[in-house]
């Protein structure tokens, strides 16, 4: 636009070169002179004509500039939503070219050349347009050149998100020549890059993990349980949920903050049971609820750790499930929470290895959002900040509800698919608590393209469709489910 300025400026300035001689002339002419006024009349017709001309020409340089920086700012939107993928460049230009169409105005493009600083997250665009002239090239003035520019920035408003990644035995499965957690660490390893960028660390970027299968190993992933080192905090009495009988006091092992109703046994492999009592009553269960409380009258102030081989630590027996399944297993990965270092999180991520045992979804999201909140048992969020902030949790599972001995539940719902529409219904109940908590939640049905799944995870997610819900068959798909959700968590602004 600037250029075009020029070009007109210059010519106002040859147009009043031009008059200023004649206007001159024309007063050395007495008033009465024949003649003259007709003289006059035909003089002044020229500037007239020059004047109407410039500003029909002016008028359509600025109708190809305006058309021009339009179409500059889609395909710099264009490019920005595909940051990191090779298509940045070519559907920044397929934006351009579908937003100014070949020959508007008779305009001549050169561009738009494109320069992308990966490392500040912004894509500038350039382009420049010569329009031939009608009136103005009376004057030796055959075209107007005008230019714009635009750039983009990649950036966030903070965002707090917590992965939460099936790590049931279905997930060792071989799909598309490679075994499903093994897509599932590429795909998340996309999505982690994405965010972060070429940052190590991420101002008001935090992310967590949560591993789970029939259960959630609630320690800090990486830390060793030290049993000799578990604290008895003293607490307002409450009537322990489980067995009844009154307490004033839970504990805490070395390596976790969630508060336990017992003292975890020597060898606690750090996963807990879900607050739920198998009572008939659902009006006092804390399991779908975030914060330890008082439900219905029931203290839920902690949680009771799983014994070993999935034994309840208050009395019971780990059985064989229908099949010879072995007890479900508490996973050796536990929770990663909430942080803002790229590598600590994708060192988490590549520590996704073995999955084993039954698919329990309502522990994964129910921990997923415990993580994510800044409330007890995790703190890592801030709590009322003053500035915007999404919270976002992806879930991804391969399978459908399945209940095991042993696992978070007990299985007080029945057997494997047995004890599947109770825990479905848990899982619906927990879904809709998060989200009008204000959290968005994406899900990805992966490698299993079951409808009744599809129809309960469509009610999980914030959304029935793209971005919230995704369907991918294979792991191909499943990093361009990962990426687009990473693009969706990511905000675009014009900068300039």
């Amino acid at each position: 636009m600037f250029r075009m300025l020029q070009s007109v400026k210059h010519i106002f300035q040859e147009l009043r070169a031009f008059i200023s001689p004649r206007v001159a002339a024309l007063r050395r002419f007495p008033a009465d002179q024949a003649g003259g006024v007709l003289i006059m009349t035909a003089v002044a017709i020229v500037p007239l004509i020059g004047f109407v001309g410039i500003g029909t020409d002016a008028a359509r340089g600025y109708l190809v500039w305006s058309r021009l920086s339009s179409a500059l700012d889609a395909a710099a939107l264009a490019g920005g939503r595909s940051f990191a993928e090779a298509s940045r460049e070519d559907d920044a230009r397929m934006f351009f070219n579908a937003n100014f169409t070949a020959g508007f105005m008779g305009a001549t493009v050169v561009g738009p050349t494109i320069v992308t600083n990966e490392e500040a997250g912004t894509i500038e665009l350039t382009a420049d347009a010569n329009i031939p002239t009608i009136f103005m090239s009376l004057f030796g003035f055959d075209e107007l050149a005008v230019s714009a520019s635009t750039e983009v920035t990649r950036t966030q408003d903070a965002l707090d998100v917590v992965l939460a990644v099936d790590m049931s035995g279905s997930m060792g499965f071989w799909t598309g020549g490679e075994t499903r957690i093994s897509a599932a660490r590429t795909a998340a390893e996309l999505l982690v890059n994405t965010l972060f960028g070429n940052d190590a660390t991420k101002e008001h970027l935090n992310i967590g993990l949560v591993p789970w299968n029939g259960k959630v190993n609630v320690t800090l992933n990486g830390s060793t349980f030290d049993s000799g080192a578990t604290v008895a905090n003293p607490v307002t009495a409450f009537s322990n949920p489980v067995t009844g009988v009154a307490q004033n006091q839970v504990y805490f092992a070395n390596n976790s903050p969630v508060p336990l109703l017992s003292a975890p046994p020597s060898d606690w492999q750090g996963c807990v049971f879900s607050r739920y009592l198998d009572d008939a009553d659902d009006t006092n269960d804390a399991d779908v609820t975030m914060p330890p409380a008082t439900v219905g009258g029931t203290d839920w102030h902690a949680w009771e750790p799983v014994g070993p081989e999935g034994e309840p630590v208050s009395g019971g027996t780990c059985t064989m499930s229908v099949g010879g399944d072995e007890c479900t297993p508490c996973l050796n990965a536990g929770i990663t929470a909430l942080q803002n270092g790229k590598q600590p999180m994708l060192d988490a991520i590549g520590a996704l290895t073995d999955p084993e045992g039954f698919t329990n979804i309502p522990q994964g999201l129910g921990w997923a959002w415990r993580v994510l909140k800044p409330e007890a048992p995790f703190t890592e969020a801030v709590l009322d900040p003053d500035y915007t902030r999404k919270q976002a949790i992806v879930l991804l599972t391969d399978g459908e509800n399945h209940a095991g001995s042993g696992d978070g539940y007990k299985t007080v719902f029945g057997s494997g698919a047995a004890g599947r529409p109770e825990m479905n219904a848990r899982l619906l109940s927990l879904a809709a608590n998060i989200k009008a908590d204000g959290v968005l939640v994406y899900v990805i049905q992966f490698a299993n393209g079951g409808g009744d799944l599809q129809t309960l995870l469509q009610q999980v997610a914030s959304g029935t469709g793209a971005p919230y819900y995704h369907y991918a068959p294979d792991g191909a798909t499943l990093q361009r489910v990962f990426q687009e959700i990473a693009n969706h968590l990511s905000k675009l602004r014009l900068s300039k």
